[in-house]
């Protein structure tokens, strides 16, 4: 690492000040980077619903068998579009974790 004294004897040369604009560059690349898997991380989980599913899944299907004919068949109908907002709920929160980017 370069000493004060060799920063400000060389402050004006071109070559120098590249140089240490791409090692600041770099440097806070990979600070940023660290940070954003932390960030990443400890958002995945918040939108992870596997343990809401299968507790969903056993609800709905006692509530599926204790009905029959047509209340049967909304009932079904109802659980799909539950089933597809759960994904979509998913699939947004992925979406939202891995849009976060570095540049």
């Amino acid at each position: 690492m370069p000493t004060l004294d060799e920063l400000l004897e060389h402050k004006d040369d071109p070559m120098k000040k590249r140089l240490q604009r791409q090692m600041l560059k770099t440097g806070m690349t990979q600070a940023a980077g660290t940070k954003l898997e932390t960030v990443r991380k400890n958002l995945k989980p918040k939108f992870e619903l596997n343990s809401l599913q299968e507790e969903l899944n056993d609800v709905y299907s006692v509530l599926l068998y204790s009905f029959e004919g047509k209340a049967q068949k909304a009932l079904a109908q109802r659980i799909s579009e539950s089933a597809k907002t759960i994904v979509s709920a998913e699939n947004n929160g992925e979406t939202f974790v891995n849009s976060f980017n570095t540049r």
